[in-house]
């Protein structure tokens, strides 16, 4: 945290400013509500520099901090440090590839209703257009011309019908088979996108794996100076010691919120870390 910054914090009638904040015995919120308004520059009652990735880690210890991501946790503090993993760009690259793939959302129901209903229609109209071809014939063999004449009508109008229809249905026929090779293709893109999602996966498991690398010795030296525990290195380390020595390690401006009694106050706390502090 730069000597400028400072940290500021307003509850009810009362304020605390400085490096140290001690709230215990305060009617402070809890340490969960606490962290969550340092992490929203919204809210009023926490002002501090905007917390970084690896706030998201060690920004709570004690209370309800939740599980502990470890390998996450060491990578983001390694990044708070400026290490950049050997595979960057290789994971940008094939990030930036993932996000071009979208899939066209295929469907090919609505094109076969269509073509359904389409041939539904031509079966029908034929057998109209039949069915007054028949008549027009009876009305002829019997002599009544007139009648034929105005059935003949009828009859051209059945087939003009009929020939839209049978258009209509090799259209929607068409668009089925536009709709099943865009319904391939999407198969084809989601292959590709499920694929990509596995390197890409696979490449940040790397990532975090050499970050983590990066720092491992400073932070399990961190465990070893934590006060009250035994623990050697991170992997052993009980939850509120890993948080601390990975706090420790990171470079933080935005204030740990404090919810376990490692420290005899704040001013302690802030001395160890190297950071700011808000002592619930």
């Amino acid at each position: 945290m730069s000597p400028a910054a400072t940290v500021r914090v307003r509850l009810g009638g009362g304020g605390h400013d400085g490096r140290a904040v001690d709230l215990a015995g305060t009617e402070a919120p809890p340490p969960d509500e606490l962290v969550a308004a340092v992490r929203d520059e919204d809210d009023g009652r926490v002002r501090c520099p905007t917390p970084g990735p690896v706030h998201e880690h060690v920004g709570l210890v004690g209370g309800r901090a939740g599980a502990l991501a470890r390998r996450h946790a060491m990578a983001a503090v390694a990044r708070s440090r400026g290490h950049r993993a050997p595979n960057r760009e290789q994971v940008e690259t094939l990030a930036d590839r993932l996000g071009a793939l979208d899939p066209p959302a295929a469907t090919l129901t609505a094109a076969r209703e269509r073509v359904a209903e389409a041939g539904a229609d031509v079966t029908e109209r034929r057998e109209h257009v039949a069915s007054l071809r028949g008549r027009v014939r009876a009305l002829r063999e019997a002599g009544e011309e007139a009648a034929a004449t105005a059935a003949g009508a009828d009859l051209a109008d059945a087939a003009a019908a009929l020939s839209e229809a049978e258009t209509e249905r090799a259209a929607a026929e068409q668009a089925l088979e536009r709709a099943r090779r865009r319904a391939r293709g999407a198969r084809d893109a989601r292959e590709r996108r499920l694929e990509l999602e596995d390197r890409v996966a696979n490449e940040r498991r790397e990532s975090r794996a050499a970050l983590a690398d990066a720092v491992r010795e400073r932070v399990d030296a961190a465990v070893v100076a934590v006060p009250g525990t035994s623990a050697t290195r991170l992997a052993d380390a009980d939850p509120v010691t890993a948080r601390l020595a990975l706090a420790r390690v990171a470079r933080l401006d935005a204030p740990v919120v404090l919810a376990a009694r490692r420290f005899p106050d704040a001013a302690a706390a802030v001395g160890w870390l190297d950071a700011p502090v808000l002592r619930a």
